[in-house]
Parts: C-alpha cells; structure tokens; sequence
C-alpha cells in the first residue's frame, strides 16, 4: 500500500515536471536536442517504473500483514521520516528566518539525528553546521554575486 501510494504521488510530480518541461525554450539551429530533451527522458524513465511498482503493489496482501509492515517500515526507517519531515520545516524557515540560520539548524537536528549521540559527535556536528552554509553564502554572495535569501 505505501509503495502504491508513493508511486502515484512520484506520478503525480513527474507529470507536473513534464508539464513544466514545455516552458523550455526551443532548439536553436546548433543543437542537436532541445535543452527540454533530457528532462523529458529522466521524468518517463521515472514514470515508468513507478507504473510498474503500482502494478506490482496490486498483488494481494491481508491486512493484518500489511499493519505489521507498516509497523516495521516506520521503525526501522524512522530516521529517514524524520529527516523528510525536518526538511519540509527547513523550506519554510528559510523564508521566515533566512538561509544561514535555517541551514545551521537544518544542518545540526540532521547530523545529531543520523549520527550516535556523543559529545565529539556533536561539536564535529555543530561545527560542520555553522561552517557549510556560511561558505555557501560566501561562495555565492562574494565570488558568484548571487543574494542568498
């Protein structure tokens, strides 16, 4: 049931991107493919096998069964829920507070949660958390004359 459900949700995104692809600009006489031609290509190789996995998720599974996957899934993966959900946060907080203060926090909760819990790990963790973006910002504000919001 999950994967049937992600399935039809990476579906769903593939064809907005494919839609979104019809902006691209045409071909120009020196090109030998349009700039849209290899989008194209990843999104229906993309779309493809997820049909396929929807098809499979069709094959019959009792219920009880499927709970106690679920059950499983979200245990042994639920650092990887975490993480999904933190990043959703993460993209909103760059508009409230900015990139460099949601990139450290994003960037500390997630080393601290995918690593063990020991002091070293969380000075490197704090450490790497301020460092990156603030070298990100420096590399696009100073060298790339690009504003970081």
């Amino acid at each position: 049931m999950a994967n049937r459900v992600f399935s039809i949700i990476v579906l769903a995104i593939c064809s907005l991107f494919f839609i979104e692809s019809m902006k691209f600009s045409e071909k120009s006489g020196v090109q030998t493919f349009a700039p849209s031609f290899f989008p194209r290509v990843i999104l229906v190789f993309i779309a493809i096998l997820s049909v396929f996995i929807v098809i499979k998720s069709f094959k019959q599974v009792d219920k009880e069964k499927l709970g106690l996957l679920i059950k499983h899934y979200v245990k042994e993966h639920y650092q990887v829920l975490a993480v999904i959900g933190i990043f959703f946060v993460y993209i909103g907080l760059i508009s409230i507070i900015g990139f460099l203060w949601s990139s450290i926090l994003f960037l500390f909760i997630t080393f601290s949660l995918l690593r063990p819990i020991k002091r070293k790990a969380l000075i490197t963790n704090l450490t790497v958390a301020i460092v990156l973006p603030i070298g990100i910002q420096f590399v696009f504000q100073q060298l790339l004359n690009i504003y970081l919001p």
